[in-house]
């Protein structure tokens, strides 16, 4: 089913707040909710109601119903249409600053929970991680990084990273990057971005140090940003098995992993091969070892 048209809804939403505020001029201002409601309840799917809802809580947060706007608000914050939870974030963030006590209330009274610390980041900071992904090179990022990113604490660096993909889609691989390297830590990191073998090298230290996020955010590069799709596939379902303490494979998923060795260089098979052993895997590199000397490429 395609997504709602985005210009339509921003005229309706505009055409709504134009009609509310002139509403609101004739001293009508009771009658401004059942406007907008009628409105959305009128709309043909869920999505086209979150967008104009959405427009609703900022129409009323702005115009003196922060309550109320807060409220609805709080009720799209989990909705899966973009850019609404991101934007849900940013009425949040803009009304917090204004009127702190009546946002926490009324957030705790929907949500059962107290503002989570991206209510309180400043534009500035949001500002320095979006510039920071933005980079055109790896030398600007990690410039960028001990300049501006490096003051924030790792978790609100991630939380940004999360809003802003909320915000917009397209940038969910690299953000996916950038949050592998807030797991791995800016030096480690940026020597994984360096080059296949850099990744892997700071794969076999997660693997030592039995650090399975570490080794989850070391598949991520090598897939993302490496194109090696063996290793990145070794190292993520390495890290999903140990995190939940299981280190059988499942025979699908060994089957796809000894496909992908076929197309991988004999470094990474043989890198592959040590790393599981160092963790007493022997499934795959049983797998691994069978795999003739012909089908190097």
């Amino acid at each position: 089913m395609p997504g709602p048209d985005r210009d339509a809804m921003r005229a309706v939403a505009a055409s709504l707040g134009d009609r509310a505020n002139a509403m609101a001029a004739r001293g009508r201002v009771a009658e401004v909710p059942a406007l907008w409601e009628e409105a959305i309840a009128a709309l043909p799917d869920e999505a086209s109601r979150a967008l104009i809802t959405l427009a609703y809580a900022w129409y009323q947060a702005l115009h003196g119903e922060v309550e109320h706007g807060i409220r609805l608000a709080a009720g799209l914050r989990d909705c899966p249409v973009p850019p609404v939870p991101g934007q849900v974030r940013v009425l949040v963030r803009n009304r917090t600053r204004v009127e702190p006590e009546v946002v926490e209330r009324t957030w705790h009274a929907v949500t059962g929970e107290g503002l989570a610390p991206w209510a309180f980041f400043a534009d500035e900071d949001i500002d320095a991680v979006a510039a920071w992904i933005s980079a055109l090179s790896w030398e600007e990022s990690r410039a960028l990084y001990d300049a501006r990113v490096s003051r924030l604490a790792s978790q609100d660096a991630d939380e940004v990273l999360v809003e802003i993909a909320s915000g917009d889609p397209r940038l969910r691989t690299a953000i996916a990057v950038h949050r592998a390297v807030l797991v791995l830590g800016a030096d480690a990191g940026y020597h994984a971005l360096s080059g296949p073998k850099a990744a892997s090298d700071v794969a076999g230290a997660a693997i030592t140090a039995g650090d399975w996020g570490a080794l989850r955010a070391c598949g991520t590069i090598e897939l993302t940003v490496h194109g090696r799709a063996f290793l990145g596939g070794v190292y993520g379902v390495t890290a999903e098995l140990m995190a939940a303490g299981d280190t059988s494979v499942p025979p699908a998923i060994a089957d796809r992993v000894a496909a992908l060795a076929l197309d991988a260089q004999p470094w990474e098979r043989a890198r592959a091969a040590a790393d599981l052993a160092a963790i007493g895997d022997t499934s795959i590199t049983a797998l691994l070892s069978a795999i003739p000397e012909s089908s190097d490429r």
